[in-house]
């Protein structure tokens, strides 16, 4: 049932822009925003744009604030210079054109640049492209459900401080017959990753080592058309099928398994802990995709190392021994209990970059649970369709 605070917000949003499809509306569970958005890609777009418009203005002068920063330039050129290198655009277009009618209707009510709004969406294809640092410290950890358990897919969501702040989740209705989702997202973004009612679910993660291009899907492109289909064996095709803009993790679960994809420029390629591949653990570096830049394979010289040789981070062995302890048998407690970890000190699972702790369950019911934040003990909310 809809709190109080919400039917005021809702019916504030319709009296004050018209072009809002009824349906649309904040919802505040427990001190935590969810914005469900209904009705066609333009709809849920300005729908979006006004309910959250401060907050997308925020997130929007924070973000021009470290493009500025970082390359020392005027925000507008750098914009101008991201959209004239790449094809990104025209990749969208043929493939997820939804994608940009969502941008639009947002831009219109968010009172935002459009171009500026779509580029925001890609901030991580921008830095990457223009040679900043992109890198992150998530985690993903997932598990195959068996005759008795569901199958769950997991993530710490470690973007940078910009991001920082304000997360969300977009509960999406689309009119056209396409599944619910639910989205983990920030103000202005159409999503970091998350589940539709069909238990099909996604998690992603940059691997700054391995080659990108200039032409190729965003990631906001591939984490809204896999949450659009129906089947784990559509989202596998979809996977393979695609090319990268930027190197990913993709976790991809859904009822009847899971799996784990390290995308690059010129290659996809999967990657499990264990023989069975009923876990899934990943952690921000490449262990099956070789096709590493030639910046990194540099780097790996000056420390007598070849492409050649594997590599784990600290936060990758945590997690792998933590699951050896509970004998690969994982569930939503123990999987939230790992993702919490301020552990190990050299590189910490719950990190001061977490933004949110996403644990998504598959069945026939399917189900988010999040917590928010890099606070310890920090209690996990559910969120259903």
């Amino acid at each position: 049932m809809k709190s109080n605070i919400c039917k005021i917000i809702f019916i504030g949003m319709v009296l004050s822009f018209s072009s809002c499809k009824p349906g649309s509306y904040l919802e505040i569970k427990d001190g935590f925003s969810i914005v469900h958005l209904q009705g066609t890609p333009y709809e849920r777009g300005a729908a979006y744009g006004q309910i959250l418009k401060e907050e997308i203005h925020t997130s929007i002068t924070r973000w021009q604030q470290e493009v500025e920063s970082t390359f020392h330039r005027d925000f507008n050129e750098v914009i101008e210079e991201f959209f004239s290198s790449t094809s990104y655009l025209e990749s969208i277009k043929l493939t997820d054109p939804d994608l940009l009618d969502e941008v639009f209707g947002m831009s219109e009510s968010s009172k935002i640049d459009y171009q500026v709004l779509l580029a925001f969406q890609m901030s991580e294809e921008l830095f990457t492209v223009l040679e900043a640092d992109a890198r992150s410290n998530c985690t993903s950890i997932g598990k195959v459900g068996t005759d008795s358990t569901v199958s769950i897919l997991a993530q710490n969501m470690d973007p940078p401080p910009f991001l920082h702040g304000h997360p969300i989740v977009l509960h999406l209705m689309p009119e056209n017959g396409d599944p619910e989702s639910l989205v983990f997202s920030v103000p202005g973004l159409l999503g970091l990753a998350g589940m539709n009612d069909k238990g099909l679910a996604i998690t992603c993660m940059g691997i700054s080592m391995l080659n990108h291009a200039r032409e190729g899907l965003p990631v906001v492109s591939v984490i809204r058309s896999i949450l659009s289909l129906s089947r784990l064996e559509e989202a596998e095709a979809f996977i393979r099928q695609s090319s990268y803009a930027i190197p990913q993790c993709f976790g991809v679960g859904g009822p009847g398994g899971l799996r784990c994809y390290e995308c690059s420029a010129n290659q996809v390629s999967e990657f499990y802990p264990f023989e069975d591949s009923d876990v899934v653990l990943h952690t921000n570096y490449s262990i099956s995709n070789r096709d590493f830049n030639q910046e990194y394979i540099e780097l790996l010289g000056q420390y007598g190392k070849t492409i050649d040789d594997s590599y784990f981070c600290p936060r990758y062995f945590h997690a792998y021994d933590k699951i050896e302890e509970y004998r690969r048998s994982l569930d939503r407690e123990r999987i939230e209990t790992i993702l919490r970890l301020p552990e190990p000190e050299l590189e910490s699972i719950l990190n001061e970059n977490t933004l949110g702790s996403l644990v998504m369950e598959l069945g026939d019911n399917p189900g988010l649970f999040l917590a928010t934040g890099h606070k310890e003990g920090k209690p996990f909310i559910s969120v259903s369709f």
